[in-house]
């Protein structure tokens, strides 16, 4: 898959390898890695579908410490930032981790820079893949035909929500659904609305560079808008 491809890819920048390791350890990182899912995403399906494709079973054997997040499958980005939140308190508590290298994919590219923005003591570096950090055009025109309010927003809105908690369920896990928020946060204006609340590492324009580094954390990003 080439999300597979792109992560992998990416893993060489994190800027904590070590280039003469042996190739048992040749991924291991000094922090953590925790991939996050995009919408209508989970870390896997009854235990044998996963998300990430065998990804982290991959990097493990390289010598990472991985941890796969499992946050709402469709809901606001603020949302399941706070849920992601909540889970790297849990492994900092448990497992005595400072920080954590995140990694988000479509949605989960958001999640992960709203994490780094409101508690930046968490976060080692962050890196999202194919994310919409400026909108989908699929978000937009959903809006389009199915504005806010209407019956066929209701209508959608039903649907996703009975999808994301089959997801949720064949999952393991019971995070609250909002399909509806997941439309607004993925749409131009919600991105540009939460780019504006939480601006760390964006460019200024769409083919331009970000900060690299803001508050100790580094930035990168694979693809997306």
């Amino acid at each position: 898959m080439s999300v597979v491809r792109a992560l992998l890819l990416l893993l060489v920048v994190l800027g904590s390898w070590s280039t003469s390791a042996a190739a048992s350890t040749y991924t291991k990182t000094r922090y953590p890695i925790v991939l996050v899912h995009g919408l209508l995403g989970f870390d896997s399906l009854i235990g044998i579908y996963d998300y990430f494709y065998g990804l982290p079973q991959d990097l493990r054997s390289g010598g990472a410490t991985v941890y796969v997040a499992n946050v709402s499958s469709s809901n606001y980005t603020e949302v399941r930032g706070e849920q992601l939140i909540r889970d790297l308190d849990t492994l900092r508590a448990v497992y005595g981790h400072s920080r954590f290298n995140l990694i988000g994919h479509s949605h989960g590219g958001p999640t992960i820079r709203y994490v780094a923005s409101v508690r930046p003591d968490l976060v080692a570096s962050i890196t999202s893949v194919g994310s919409p950090h400026r909108g989908s055009d699929v978000a937009d025109g959903i809006a389009t035909v199915a504005p806010p309010g209407s019956v066929q927003a209701s209508l959608v809105a039903g649907l996703v929500n009975a999808l994301s908690v089959f997801i949720e369920f064949l999952s393991g896990d019971d995070d609250p659904q909002d399909a509806l928020g997941a439309l607004i946060s993925l749409s131009s204006s919600g991105a540009a609305a939460f780019n504006a609340a939480h601006p760390q590492g964006m460019p200024s324009s769409s083919c331009g560079q970000g900060a690299s580094v803001v508050n100790g954390i580094r930035y990168y990003s694979v693809g997306g808008t």
